[in-house]
């Protein structure tokens, strides 16, 4: 099957090998080795496309293709020859996708990118460096992409960080109850119930001037960039399905609270789930680092909310999850999608501890980094 997908594109020489790469969640991947006529290899990536998540796969690349397109151009505009940006492999009928249909009649889509080479990811890091590194990805990756037309983006899973549609959604579940679960979680619903106020706060401006759309990535974990194998700074951001319009403070609340937990997503010791302050203030500086320019008053000073906010809307998603029977998050034991949403309830609660603190740590990393901004933003 693979090699008649492969046979479909434009790639130059002869297969070597294919090999199944099974580090993704969402898309199935393999990496295809092809040997050039000057005796070189070039590996390739292989995604089959999960339709279930992504409905309309060709407005998936529609974004994907303008979002790398101008990123290149933005890179060749300001002689950056450090950092790479995925390279869309086209068929021979100049597509971004292919299709075949499987047995059922059913058609499976799928694409190819060029293989970033010299590269390392890491799943999960308390590396400061790293998380620095990875906060300075994201902000650079939003930076050059500041005056992207919003008109040419495709929202591909509509509200997706819509945090109060993910609560009221939430509370039409709990009174229908289909898996008889909600009595089992009347504390995790009453710690919801009484944050109902800050589910809008970025929703509400969203489209002001003051909260712009911007081009957001929507999984900015450290899984998502690739870094020098040699030098250990950022290479490139990969795994763009999920870009969209949306407030950065999407991307910067779910980088916080991805890389600074101290704790396993659905751990069960809640006294471990904290967040590292050491791991925030780094990711903050190098985000800040890239986007202290770009941003407005409403942005920086929501910055600290937006990652209580963006952790307590997986809390929402997890819980609903497990009311609801499992039927989005994939589960590997009994009960994972609420020991999910309680570690994430741990986790607001102790950002909520240090609310304070990392609202004055931002302004202070802002102030470094843009002072004569900070003056005219933070004290008008």
């Amino acid at each position: 099957m693979i090699k008649e997908i492969l046979s479909k594109f434009n790639i130059e020489g002869e297969l070597i090998n294919v090999t199944e790469n099974n580090s993704g969640n969402i898309n199935k991947t393999f990496v295809a080795t092809f040997k050039r006529e000057d005796g070189s290899e070039r590996k390739y990536l292989i995604q089959k496309i999960n339709t279930t998540v992504f409905t309309e796969p060709y407005k998936l690349m529609k974004n994907i293709e303008g979002v790398t397109t101008y990123l290149k151009r933005q890179m060749i505009k300001n002689d950056d020859t450090t950092h790479q940006v995925l390279e869309v492999i086209k068929t021979k009928d100049n597509k971004s996708l292919c299709y075949v249909n499987d047995e059922t009649g059913t058609r499976k889509y799928y694409r190819i990118y060029e293989f970033i080479e010299n590269a390392i990811s890491y799943d999960q890091s308390q590396d400061k460096q790293i998380v620095y590194n990875t906060g300075k990805a994201f902000g650079n990756f939003q930076r050059l992409l500041e005056n992207y037309p919003m008109s040419k983006l495709e929202e591909t899973i509509k509200d997706f960080h819509n945090t109060k549609k993910r609560y009221d959604k939430l509370m039409d579940d709990i009174k229908i109850d289909s898996e008889g679960r909600v009595a089992e979680v009347a504390n995790e619903i009453v710690f919801i119930l009484m944050r109902e106020d800050i589910c809008s706060l970025i929703m509400d401006d969203l489209g002001t001037e003051e909260m712009p759309y911007r081009v957001t990535h929507n999984d900015t974990k450290v899984n998502n960039v690739m870094m020098n194998k040699d030098t250990g700074s950022f290479l490139a951001v990969i795994d763009l399905d999920t870009v969209m319009p949306g407030s950065m403070l999407f991307d910067y609340g779910d980088g916080v609270r991805s890389t600074a937990c101290t704790a396993k997503e659905d751990e069960h010791d809640l006294s471990k789930v904290k967040i590292d302050l050491d791991l925030f203030k780094a990711y903050t500086d190098g985000y800040l680092s890239e986007m202290s320019e770009s941003l407005t008053y409403e942005e920086l000073s929501l910055m600290a909310e937006g990652v209580r906010i963006i952790t307590l809307e997986l809390a929402i998603r997890f819980l609903n999850d497990y009311i609801n029977g499992d039927t989005y998050f994939k589960t590997d034991y009994d009960k994972q999608n609420l020991y999910r949403a309680r570690a994430q309830i741990a986790l607001v609660k102790d950002i909520e501890s240090k609310l304070d603190y990392m609202d004055n740590y931002i302004r202070e990393s802002y102030s470094g980094k843009y002072n004569g901004k900070y003056a005219r933003v933070l004290k008008r």
